[in-house]
């Protein structure tokens, strides 16, 4: 039979019948020899007998074992090779159909109740980014410092402030709920014109300043209580300051709260709304009584390009449970860790399957290209069983492909999805 030695198959001769033992001890016996003797010395009674007698009975000893072979060992070897390509078949079978699962995703057809409010400069720069939330009765409004670094998909690691100028708005609101882990209902991207449009409506806002803000070389807005039109207001909110980020963060907020608290005005509300139906959700934020206002937890990080932010994952996992729970991607903040890779080298594919995975519940955080590309069939590969849910979850987004598990578990990633030709729409939204 067929046994495995060091990692190889070799071969070991059959062990004789029984019928055949017992004649070899009868024979033995009558020789005067015990099994230790005979044992101890083997091919003695061969030996010990006539040539022609001893090659009749190798004889019938050969034709016993392939006998043996034939009748027992081969039909043995053919069942167990049936057996594995049985479960061989059933395991490509759940892995083609994916085995729906049962558990309900976020559905990315609701809207929820949250807007990304982002202004660029003249030169596409991004230099104020508000995420505003509602659920109920409260409202959250979180600020994100422009300088944070975020993994952009297959544009590697880049600042808030560069995103407007890399892509559209998808690849902007992708790339915060991705970040955040929250799903944004509204982008609205405005310049300079529009921003003062939006805050027509609600002037003059009565701004409680922390802090003086110099505008140009002949205007400065002074700290305490200042009365403020749309166009002044408009430039406090993104003018560059002296010092931190953070710092100029402060007297952001102290702007978008008097916005919000003129906003709960009806008339003031439905002004605004009429004009930039796309700031309903402020609008809402304004009547919620009380709303908490947070700047995006970041910490410093040393780079030769000027100030640059690294969030504090742990600190924002906990914010947006409690300040976003109505919006969350997936239950309680837990994202697979996605990789998705070009299978095909068509432009766009990464970011086109980022826009689809993310709001899926996906935390996309690698990127690359398949070598030599040439993919055909895409697959979303799991490594562990506890991931097979996530993986039919970000399949059923993608609308094409097959369910693979990997033989191998990896650290970096839960899930992998490698993009074929199967999948051209996800080419065409990058």
């Amino acid at each position: 039979m067929a046994q495995r030695a060091g990692g190889t198959v070799v071969d070991e001769p059959p062990r004789p019948s029984r019928r055949e033992r017992r004649e070899e001890r009868s024979r033995y016996r009558r020789a005067g020899r015990s099994r230790r003797t005979r044992a101890s010395r083997p091919g003695e009674l061969d030996a010990a007998a006539p040539a022609g007698q001893r090659s009749r009975r190798r004889e019938r000893r050969l034709r016993a074992q392939r006998r043996r072979f034939w009748l027992v060992v081969m039909p043995g070897i053919a069942l167990a090779l049936a057996a594995a390509v049985g479960v061989g078949m059933l395991v490509r079978a759940d892995d083609s159909d994916g085995g729906k699962d049962t558990t309900a995703p976020p559905s990315a057809d609701v809207p929820a109740d949250t807007l990304l409010l982002t202004h660029t400069d003249a030169s596409g720069r991004a230099d104020l980014l508000v995420v505003v939330g509602t659920g109920g009765e409260d409202a959250s409004v979180l600020l994100l410092p422009a300088a944070t670094q975020v993994e952009v998909p297959s544009l590697g690691v880049q600042t808030l402030a560069d995103l407007p100028a890399q892509g559209d708005d998808d690849l902007l609101r992708t790339t915060v709920e991705n970040m955040l882990g929250v799903r944004i209902g509204t982008t609205l991207v405005v310049d300079d014109a529009d921003l003062v449009a939006a805050l027509a409506p609600a002037e003059p806002l009565t701004v409680e300043m922390q802090r003086s803000v110099r505008l140009d070389d002949e205007v400065t807005v002074p700290s305490g209580t200042q009365e403020l039109d749309a166009a002044t207001a408009a430039r406090v909110l993104t003018a560059t300051q002296p010092g931190s980020e953070l710092d100029r963060l402060v007297t952001v907020q102290d702007v978008l709260d008097a916005w919000m608290a003129r906003l709960g005005d009806e008339r003031a509300a439905a002004a605004t709304v009429a004009k930039r139906p796309e700031l309903g959700v402020l609008v809402d934020a304004g009547a919620s009584a009380p709303h908490r206002t947070d700047t995006l937890p970041v910490e410093s990080i040393a780079t030769g390009g000027g100030e640059r932010f690294e969030v504090r994952r742990d600190a924002l996992a906990r914010y947006v449970n409690g300040a976003f729970a109505n919006a969350l991607l997936a239950p309680a903040g837990e994202r697979p860790r996605v990789e998705i890779l070009n299978g095909t080298g068509a432009v766009g594919v990464a970011q086109g399957a980022a826009a689809k995975v993310v709001p899926a519940g996906g935390e996309v955080t690698l990127t690359g290209n398949v070598p030599g590309f040439g993919v055909a069939t895409t697959q979303v590969v799991y490594y562990r069983d506890a991931q097979r849910a996530d993986a039919q979850r970000l399949l059923d987004a993608l609308g094409c492909g097959v369910l693979k598990k990997a033989t191998t578990a990896i650290g970096v990633v839960d899930v992998t999805v490698i993009v074929g030709a199967d999948c051209p729409a996800i080419a065409a939204t990058g």
